[in-house]
């Protein structure tokens, strides 16, 4: 079992709980299936919205943002991708808190395919309990709505109004602090599961009870955790760069100057991160920064296609370099998102010993009841011989001298 601090200094042994091949591999394969599904119901959004494909792809390649200035219709499509993502993230995110948990306790052989198991099983509490909190908001909104229509009777209804809305205020306060749970659940939520395996409402009472018991640490922890996630994913993507250099001059001395970098070239066309017109400009400075320091400014400006080399072949080719690209970001994105969630298993674990004094480290598993079931039925009946019950000897009466 790790021992930990029970401080701020337990959130840096993210990076390094991150920096694992399983935690690794689960987010990756999260990412991918996130962004797959992603892509084509975003794709649908535009289409449905009278945008052609090529003009979607011009703009941002495999992940369109959301729809502006599209129809409603387009918005609920890409609603529905977006919800895909964020689902197949936190499912991802309690199998990655899973392995973290097991290996603070000790167990460094847990299983990618018990973990994904257990978060299939049990992620349904870390989907639900955003979702409860969401449609209890929508509740209260519609309320307000109904009795807002009060106002429209005369006199009695602008009477009603004043003395409503001194509740109305107070209902309005409560519906802030239940978008502030709903986003502490998103962020957390995970790693409740993945520590305790706590049904819906055991995930909700726990994410009130951060913010109402730890909301300080909690937003000091992320925080740094924020910071350590971008030294990781910073430096692993600059390695990455240096790494793809390398095998470019290595193959460079071989292959020649014009073929290599017509592939290349078109090889990164097919290649685009588009920053989230929402984001401040200072982030879009920052990553254009980033890209330029680390080589890679074609990765937000991917340079035209150019006629390819040996026709059919090098547009093959390239192609799959593109895809390749493609896998080196998901790697690289992958190691923040590993960070991400092994990190909230910790601060989690922190928050816990700091508001209930109870270590979940020393804590024991429990079987499941239809674990215990399935033991049961395995467990194989025990045969009792029956002694062999042979008939009877027939008493014969010895015939006496009397009887006779």
């Amino acid at each position: 079992m790790t021992n930990l601090h029970f401080n701020y200094k337990d959130v840096f042994r993210a990076g390094r709980l991150g920096f694992s091949a399983k935690k690794i591999w689960l987010a990756f394969l999260g990412l991918l299936i996130a962004y797959i599904g992603y892509g084509i119901l975003s794709y649908l959004a535009y289409i449905a919205g009278g945008i052609e494909i090529g003009e979607v792809w011009e703009v941002y390649r495999l992940v369109p943002m959301y729809p502006t200035g599209l129809p409603w219709f387009s918005w609920i499509i890409w609603i529905t991708a977006f919800l895909w993502w964020l689902f197949i993230s936190l499912i991802f995110g309690v199998a990655i808190s899973k392995v973290t948990y097991e290996q603070l306790k000790g167990d460094e052989f847990f299983e990618i395919k018990e973990a994904i198991k257990f978060a299939l099983k049990s992620g349904k509490s870390a989907i639900l309990a955003p979702i409860v909190l969401v449609l209890f908001m929508l509740a209260l909104l519609i309320m307000g709505i109904i009795l807002a229509l009060i106002t429209w009777v005369p006199f009695f209804g602008q009477l009603f109004f004043a003395v409503m809305s001194v509740l109305a205020f107070a209902v309005c306060l409560f519906i802030l602090y239940l978008v502030i749970v709903t986003l502490v659940s998103l962020i957390i939520g995970p790693s409740i599961v993945g520590e305790t395996g706590n049904d819906t409402f055991d995930t909700l009472f726990e994410s009130f009870s951060v913010v109402n018991d730890q909301p300080w640490r909690f937003i000091v922890y992320e925080f740094l955790l924020i910071f350590v996630i971008l030294i990781g994913v910073g430096l692993l993507g600059f390695f990455s760069a240096k790494a793809i250099f390398l095998g470019q001059d290595v193959i460079g001395l071989i292959v020649p100057a014009g073929k290599l970098n017509n592939l290349l070239l078109n090889a990164a066309y097919y290649v685009k991160i588009t920053i989230p017109p929402i984001c401040p400009e200072s982030w879009h400075n920052l990553l254009t920064g980033y890209a330029e320091w680390i080589g890679m400014p074609n990765l937000l400006y991917p340079h035209q296609y150019l006629p390819p080399y040996e026709t059919w072949s090098g547009a093959v080719t390239s192609f799959i370099l593109g895809v390749v690209y493609y896998f080196i970001i998901l790697f690289v994105k992958s190691l923040g998102v590993a960070i991400f969630w092994a990190g909230n298993t910790v601060i989690f674990t922190v928050l816990v010993k700091k508001k209930d004094d109870k270590n979940l480290l020393e804590i024991k598993e429990e079987i499941f009841e239809e674990e215990k079931k399935e033991e049961k039925k395995e467990e194989p009946k025990k045969t009792v011989r029956k002694k062999p019950v042979g008939k009877k000897p027939k008493r014969t009466r010895k015939r006496t001298k009397k009887s006779r």
